[in-house]
């Protein structure tokens, strides 16, 4: 009678062991979940060569710009094509600024800021900045100063 006593009673033991186990695994799953939920959200990164690719496309985007202002021997950019090469600035800005926090920024000259790209275009540069020139004029017109009057003669020093 004592052993089947004995046996019951731990069988009891080791069920109850097995419920705490259970319930205690449930309580941690429910607050790492939770915990989970209050984690800022890890920022997916690019591969380098993603990058790079993205910004070779806006590359070829200006590149192509340019030699279609070449062949048309244009003096200006429209309104469509300035918002393009502004288009094209920020991604590969974008890019580089990715490149080095990744830490995979390579230099000159194999990864270009947008001014050492810009540089290589001398037509599209040339017509950026007069566009760019142009808009801040418009924002901001110069006022056209009235012809200046004469200055007094100062009073003679003559004694009389």
């Amino acid at each position: 009678m004592s052993s089947t006593f004995i046996l019951f009673f731990l069988f009891f033991v080791l069920i109850c062991v097995v419920l705490f186990y259970v319930f205690t695994q449930q309580s941690l799953n429910d607050i790492s979940a939770r915990l989970t939920k209050l984690q800022k959200p890890e920022k997916v990164t690019r591969t380098p060569d993603a990058i790079r690719r993205e910004r070779a496309y806006s590359h070829d985007q200006i590149v192509m710009l340019e030699a279609q202002l070449i062949n048309e021997a244009r003096q200006d950019l429209t309104e469509a094509e300035m918002q393009e090469v502004d288009k094209a600035r920020k991604k590969i800005k974008s890019c580089a600024d990715e490149l080095k926090a990744i830490g995979d920024w390579s230099g000159l000259p194999f990864d270009l800021e947008w001014n050492d790209i810009l540089d290589r275009l001398p037509v599209l540069n040339g017509l950026y900045r007069k566009a760019i020139a142009a808009q801040a004029e418009a924002l901001n017109p110069t006022p056209v100063a009235a012809p200046a009057a004469p200055a007094p003669e100062p009073p003679s020093r003559v004694r009389r």
